[in-house]
C-alpha cells in the first residue's frame, strides 16, 4: 500500500494508495482514497474521491466521482457523481433529486436540533 503519491503515472494492482496526484492513475483490485488525475482506471475497486478529466470504471464502488467525461464498462456504483459525459452501465445511488431532498431534510434536522438547543 502507499499513503500518497504524486507522479505521472500510477498504476497499481491489488494494493491501496491513501491519495494519488498523476497524469494517469491506474487501480485494479485495489482500493483508492482519492487522486486528482487526468486520466483514471479503476477496475474492481474501492475508490472514496476521484477528481478527473476522464475516469474509466469496470465494476467497482466509489463514493464521489467528479470528470469531464466518465465511462463505465460493467456495472458499478456511483453514490455522487458530476460529469459532463458518462457512457456505459452506471447505478447512481444519489441523483440531482435525491440530493436536493437529503440537503433540505438534513437543513430542517440541523435547524430544529439548533432551536432545540436554545
Amino acid at each position: 500500500s502507499i499513503g500518497r503519491v504524486d507522479a505521472r503515472d500510477v498504476a497499481v494492482t491489488m494494493g491501496a494508495i491513501g491519495g494519488a496526484r498523476a497524469a494517469r492513475v491506474s487501480v485494479e483490485m485495489g482500493a483508492l482514497g482519492g487522486a486528482i488525475a487526468g486520466e483514471v482506471t479503476v477496475s474492481q475497486a474501492g475508490v472514496g474521491t476521484l477528481i478527473a478529466r476522464q475516469a474509466r470504471v469496470e465494476q467497482s464502488i466509489i463514493r464521489t466521482l467528479i470528470a469531464q467525461e466518465v465511462r463505465v464498462d460493467r456495472p458499478s456504483g456511483v453514490l455522487v457523481m458530476i460529469a459532463q459525459r458518462v457512457e456505459g452501465d452506471v447505478r447512481t445511488i444519489l441523483d440531482w433529486r435525491a440530493a436536493a431532498a437529503f440537503g433540505a431534510a438534513f437543513g430542517l434536522v440541523a435547524g430544529l436540533l439548533r432551536r432545540a438547543r436554545r
